[in-house]
């Protein structure tokens, strides 16, 4: 029996609908194969059994259930048993992170040029890979409007086949995010860290804030936001400053040191490495 495994799939930015299509399998002896998939595929068995082996596991979808397969270089294999198979396949296409783990773990957030001062979405869509459907009525009644869909992107079909299925994955996700700990976790650390930005903040300040090893806490936020705690704190004073250098007089100096920065020198170097020019010219070139 194959151990448990779910998907984690980052939603910045969201996962695309591909295509749908009906597939009758008949119990001929014939099996399917696929190897090094380019898209995932949604397989949705609305009648009889379908068995299926993902490298080298072997395992049957009954029907009432869903089995996602991921891209990437895996093998796959189906065939009709006893009885023929029908099932629904949803072709789907995910630019940003995903893994595959027997935990519910996040994915990170794959925005890097994200500004941190908004509040940074930690969205991850978190897919059992292979569970029963519930409320059949519902979940099938998408799936049958994305598989009778011939997708037009000159039209607004497009954009309407794309709210559907983003609709068909919040009912088939696993947990939301304001459940899962790590998010949380990371909601918490980021928050910590905006609100002492200006203060000296060292991986001990974070163990003991939140009763943790650095590492773990280090894990926690690159796994959400693909970010460690010192990178968000650099990032997040950077755009600290370049605010106080568009709107206010202050000196550079006092900037610097209302932003947490004790040396002057260290400041400019790091704001030239953010923003490509000194702060200065950044404030000049604002003008």
């Amino acid at each position: 029996m194959a151990q448990t495994a779910y998907i984690s799939l980052s939603c910045l930015p969201l996962p695309t609908f591909i295509e749908g299509r009906q597939v009758e399998l008949k119990p001929d002896g014939s099996k399917i194969n696929q190897v090094h998939l380019e898209y995932f595929v949604f397989a949705f068995v609305r009648q009889g059994r379908l068995n299926i082996v993902q490298d080298g596991v072997e395992q049957q979808v009954n029907d009432g259930e869903v089995f996602i397969m991921t891209p990437g270089y895996h093998k796959y294999e189906w065939w009709a048993d006893d009885e023929s198979v029908t099932l629904d396949w949803i072709y789907a296409y995910v630019t940003g992170d995903w893994h595959v783990q027997s935990s519910l773990t996040p994915a990170k957030n794959s925005m890097t040029t994200l500004m941190l001062h908004p509040p940074v979405p930690v969205q991850t869509l978190f897919l059992m890979q292979h569970r029963p459907v519930t409320e059949p009525e519902r979940v099938y009644s998408m799936v049958d409007q994305l598989v009778s869909k011939e997708l037009n992107c000159n039209s607004k079909q497009f954009f309407e086949a794309q709210e559907l299925f983003i609709k068909l994955l919040a009912c088939l996700q696993t947990q939301d995010n304001a459940k899962n700990e790590l998010t949380q976790m990371s909601l918490s650390i980021q928050k910590f860290l905006k609100k002492n930005f200006n203060k000296k903040i060292t991986a001990a300040t974070l163990s003991e804030q939140f009763n943790a090893r650095p590492n773990y806490i280090v894990r926690v936020l690159r796994q959400t936001i693909g970010l460690s705690p010192a990178e968000f704190l650099m990032q997040y004073r950077m755009e600290e400053a370049a605010q106080w250098l568009l709107n206010t007089d202050a000196s550079v100096e006092d900037i610097a040191l209302n932003v947490g920065f004790q040396n002057i020198y260290y400041f400019s170097t790091s704001f030239k490495k953010y923003t490509g020019i000194s702060p200065t010219k950044y404030r000049q070139s604002a003008k």
